[in-house]
């Protein structure tokens, strides 16, 4: 029934989409033409692309956010280095060496760097910083709720299961708005910590309990004769979890680990409603200009497609590495 709904629409609305969006359209590349309203005004987006990718970052410091986002993808590589050693811990900190050094180009003031507020910040640059931010400080963080809910002792038990509990019963919005609000109200007098910074913080948190979960899942599919064979060879907890447990329940949970990734890009459009403008923020901003009042569909298609690119690139990602642990479990050894 869905997918002849689907095709009826497509049907239906194909032409008339090809029409606006090709046919009648009016291209980047086109400098003599002019938009009439009969088709897509595509110079609309030649014109805000800057805004769009950087915000409203100062124009002359702009290779600094090119620097940061190379950094904050480059960790991505690291894994493809044949024979590295603890691929998944190496990784973890390239991602955070990636991630400090790109917040440090960004803000500025450091080795001669001219300072940039954070109100300064937007665009693309943004949600991607904000989104990989999230997901890695989330995984380490993920995996100790994870433990805890696992843990003998009922006071350590007790406190994972309620900081899960409570954030996931959460709507996200709400807990944006408890960072930015009653955070500050946990901190020294005298004390102050900036929107940015505050809304990581919520993302993080978010992030984490739902992480928790994955890896609490994919724990319980480990069965419990590995930790006892390795027990009985004489490992300790910690290394009988770090050489034998984790590594395989981290393995398990990849495609649900990209999935996880996946939902918080998308909701980390979410940040625009406590006044951080990402590449959604940005494009409500520069719809609003007169001098191109008209042209919103192209501004919010440009974003559907970015979001839809990312995130239909990660969820074939996330089922190839499904197909190919699946394939490993089967073969024969």
């Amino acid at each position: 029934m869905l997918l002849a709904t689907l095709l009826a629409l497509g049907i239906f609305l194909g032409p008339r989409l090809l029409r606006w969006a090709v046919l009648d359209a009016v291209f980047p590349w086109n400098e003599t033409a002019t938009c009439d309203g009969r088709g897509a005004c595509w110079l609309f987006i030649r014109e805000r692309l800057p805004q769009f990718i950087y915000g409203f970052y100062p124009a002359p410091s702009r290779w600094r956010l090119n620097l940061g986002f190379l950094l904050l993808f480059g960790w991505l590589a690291l894994p493809l280095f044949p024979g590295l050693r603890r691929p998944t811990a190496m990784t973890l900190a390239g991602a955070a060496i990636g991630i400090t050094a790109a917040f440090v180009l960004a803000a500025g003031g450091v080795f001669g760097l001219a300072p940039v507020e954070t109100d300064q910040w937007g665009g693309l640059f943004v949600t991607v910083l904000l989104s990989i931010t999230a997901m890695v400080v989330s995984l380490p963080a993920g995996i100790a709720l994870a433990l805890g809910r696992q843990a003998d002792s009922p006071l350590w038990r007790g406190l994972a299961n309620m900081a899960v509990e409570v954030i996931r019963g959460v709507p996200l919005l709400a807990i944006l708005f408890m960072a930015v609000v009653l955070l500050p109200l946990f901190l020294p007098g005298g004390e102050s910590i900036g929107l940015f910074t505050r809304v990581v913080v919520g993302l993080c948190l978010y992030a984490a309990a739902y992480m928790a979960e994955v890896i609490r899942g994919a724990l319980r599919t480990i069965p419990v004769g590995q930790a006892e064979a390795a027990r009985s060879l004489g490992l300790g907890y910690w290394h009988c979890l770090g050489l034998v447990v984790l590594p395989q329940a981290l393995r398990a949970a990849l495609p649900n680990i990209v999935s996880t990734f996946i939902q918080m890009l998308k909701d980390s459009t979410l940040v625009l409603v406590v006044g951080v403008f990402d590449l959604l923020g940005v494009v409500q901003l520069t719809v609003a200009d007169p001098k191109w009042n008209g042209y919103s569909a192209e501004a919010y298609l440009f974003a559907g497609l970015f979001f839809f690119a990312i995130c239909f690139g990660l969820s074939r990602v996330a089922a190839r590495l499904e197909r190919h642990l699946d394939y490993n479990r089967t073969s024969p050894p």
